[in-house]
């Protein structure tokens, strides 16, 4: 069941740049550690939607012409509705963290990471869709256990 969310999902990672390159508008790169990353703005259709659901805005990241992960932007009040597509494809979140800042679920799919996460602060909702990293260093970033380290955007 894991695997039919790949249906819905437009990007995949992995996916080189030149399968988009006329409709990728550059941002500004971001480097993270050893990392750094081409981020590109994705030039969605007025009408892009993702489980049925608007999306606002594509941020595409690619390391050396290799896509290593997505962020979709949603409206927040579409929390809920996206919670529950997700779930029906991967269950119940793996962690899920919330305070009065944020409001962070996380779920894997095989070596993959599926983030949904709402910064109250800046009013936006976004569902992050990268590759897991196999690091040993020792790092925690909203309960994500120490040997899978994510950068924070």
């Amino acid at each position: 069941m894991k695997n039919e969310i790949y249906k819905h999902l437009k990007f995949k990672i992995g996916e080189e740049s030149c399968k988009y390159e006329f409709r990728l508008f550059p941002e500004e790169d971001y480097c993270c550690k050893k990392y750094c990353y081409d981020v590109y703005l994705f030039d969605k259709e007025k009408d892009e939607n993702l489980f049925d659901l608007k999306v606002n805005k594509i941020l595409l990241y690619y390391n050396a012409d290799v896509l290593t992960k997505i962020d979709y932007y949603f409206n927040p009040k579409l929390y809920t509705q996206l919670k529950v597509w997700i779930s029906q494809f991967l269950g119940f979140p793996y962690r899920e963290i919330k305070d009065e800042n944020i409001h962070f679920l996380s779920w894997y799919i095989g070596n993959h990471y599926m983030i949904l996460k709402i910064l109250n602060s800046e009013k936006v909702m976004v569902l992050s869709h990268q590759k897991r990293k196999k690091k040993k260093k020792k790092g925690i970033l909203l309960g994500i256990p120490k040997n899978h380290y994510i950068c924070k955007l």
